[in-house]
């Protein structure tokens, strides 16, 4: 099953460079909060405990109970959770974590109600599982690859692989995956007349550098946006550049100018989660055609949510849909279906009516 730890923000799902980020610009309003709490008194504490809890800050340690009653806060933000289905799931889960006496005891009707209330891309990882994911060491770069992108004939494959982390800053492995793929995009257009955005066996992970490596490639505007249960979110490019909401995400650190020529996009079953916004992000452009087989339909955005011990929700908070309107959250069906054998004659077929 393709497993991402940042996937694709919505409205804005933060990948965990993100929520660390959040945090340390915090810091200084956290500061002056706590000061300002010990002037306040009981009563003050009290209120001012949902504010600081947003911020990874408890007044007390939560009981079980309590514990449970944050997460289902959390969880309200759910592609699923309707009013009555979250009063629903919330209520019922209340019950079986009554008499729980440690944290341990409700992570499985924590885990149920996550997935009722986000949908079957929505994961609970306990606190061991979470460091792994979405700790430190969620920016590692032991487990990914750069792109790579080869020529032949006139045509330019570019292969994105699944990026877990990789950061954002300039000497990141993310910024090196943006700018491996936007420096071979120069080099080769002179002598290009078609490209391959290859995304087969991308479980994905990390969204804006691999949307950034792309946007040569991708017209300037909208090219998709993630819908929550009360809001969209418009994903866009500019020029280098993509923003979520407005807000840049990513960018290359040279960016190179719009490239002509059609676009075909190859996708299988192991393409998940981020790869297919990418996907998603070339559908409704025109010259573009999609080939290969029916991706793995988790084309949805999580967010981690963190928990008092640990524990992390990575709750799905929206569902993506095309340039024009078509929303997904199923496996994106192929223009042409075919099988790996089968790729370079359709492919070919194809480009050959392009002139």
């Amino acid at each position: 099953m393709p497993g991402d730890t940042s996937t694709h923000p919505s409205t804005t799902p933060r990948t965990p460079e993100d929520r660390g980020r959040r945090r340390r610009r915090a810091g200084i309003i956290v500061g002056v909060a706590l000061v300002g709490v010990a002037a306040l008194g009981v009563g003050g504490i009290v209120a001012a405990a949902p504010l600081l809890r947003t911020y990874g800050i408890y007044v007390a340690p939560p009981s079980p109970q309590q514990y449970a009653e944050y997460a289902l806060d959390d969880m309200r933000h759910g592609l699923e959770a309707t009013p009555d289905r979250y009063d629903a799931v919330r209520a019922e889960t209340l019950s079986e974590v009554a008499n729980a006496t440690d944290y341990a005891d409700t992570y499985d009707a924590l885990a149920t109600a996550a997935t009722e209330l986000g949908g079957p891309h929505t994961t609970f990882a306990d606190p061991a599982k979470a460091a792994e994911m979405f700790g430190p060491s969620s920016g590692s770069t032991s487990a990914n690859q750069l792109p790579t992108v080869s020529s032949a004939d006139g045509v330019t494959t570019i292969r994105l692989p699944t990026l877990i982390g990789g950061g954002t800053g300039s000497d990141s492995f993310g910024q090196k995956y943006i700018d491996t793929v936007v420096s071979a995009i120069g080099t080769a257009a002179p002598t290009t007349s078609a490209w391959v955005v290859d995304l087969r066996d991308n479980h994905g992970g990390n969204v804006w550098p691999m949307l950034a490596a792309v946007a040569p490639l991708l017209d300037d505007g909208t090219v998709e946006t993630f819908e929550s249960v009360d809001a969209s979110t418009v994903i866009s490019v500019d020029g280098g550049a993509v923003s979520s909401g407005g807000t840049q995400q990513s960018e290359a650190s040279a960016p190179q100018p719009k490239v002509d020529g059609p676009v075909a996009v190859v996708v299988n079953g192991m393409t998940g989660s981020s790869a297919e916004a990418v996907a998603i992000a070339f559908i409704g452009q025109a010259n573009v055609r999609v080939f290969g087989q029916p991706s793995y339909g988790f084309s949805t955005a999580n967010q981690p949510f963190r928990l008092y011990d640990g524990a992390v929700v990575n709750l799905t908070v929206a569902v993506d849909a095309d340039r024009t309107g078509k929303r997904y959250g199923v496996p994106i069906e192929p223009d042409e279906a075919v099988d790996d054998d089968q790729l370079d004659a359709a492919i070919g077929a194809w480009l050959a009516t392009r002139g």
